[in-house]
């Protein structure tokens, strides 16, 4: 079961950038990837394309967990699915990932520029909106691999996706 919560940055995205890459989370970095912008280099390319756009102020990233239940998932997988979340949703942006295993929990960091560094423009979605989309995208990869999904109405109950798939079929 994944939960899934997104949270903006109006300052300091070289912060957010060190923690969600923080080696001591992502044992030693190897949980961790990038999608439209290279290691070490991140916070610069991000920077630059604010920059050329003209779009320094206001947010300056944005940053979605998902968090899973205990003992349901590997950090590889999790860190996959995270690549394959920012792959689908975030395209056209720059992202970083790192999946954190200092916790009971496993939970995978999305960071992303505000800025496309494909359409120019920044990221603007309603709460509802972005919940809406970021919730859908989760549960279907939790689907594909298996993951038990949050039952809507029950926010609370998990069910496997097999159980899920006999109560949606009746």
């Amino acid at each position: 079961m994944a939960v899934t919560k997104i949270i903006y940055r109006n300052s300091r995205l070289d912060v957010g950038i060190k923690y969600v890459l923080n080696g001591s989370k992502t044992e030693d970095q190897i949980l961790t990837a990038y999608l439209n912008c290279d290691p070490g280099y991140a916070y610069q390319q991000m920077m630059d394309t604010k920059r050329e756009l003209g779009k320094l102020d206001g947010r300056q990233a944005y940053h979605i967990i998902i968090s899973y239940k205990p003992g349901e998932i590997t950090p590889e997988l999790a860190l996959k699915i995270a690549q394959e979340f920012a792959e689908e949703y975030l395209s056209d942006y720059e992202v970083v990932i790192g999946t954190h295993t200092d916790r009971q929990h496993i939970h995978s960091h999305i960071l992303f520029n505000s800025v496309s560094c494909v359409t120019g423009a920044k990221y603007h979605a309603d709460k509802q909106e972005y919940y809406r989309q970021i919730r859908s995208i989760s549960d279907r990869l939790c689907r594909k691999y298996g993951l038990s999904v949050i039952v809507k109405g029950e926010e609370e109950k998990a069910v496997s996706y097999i159980e899920w798939l006999r109560q949606s079929k009746g």
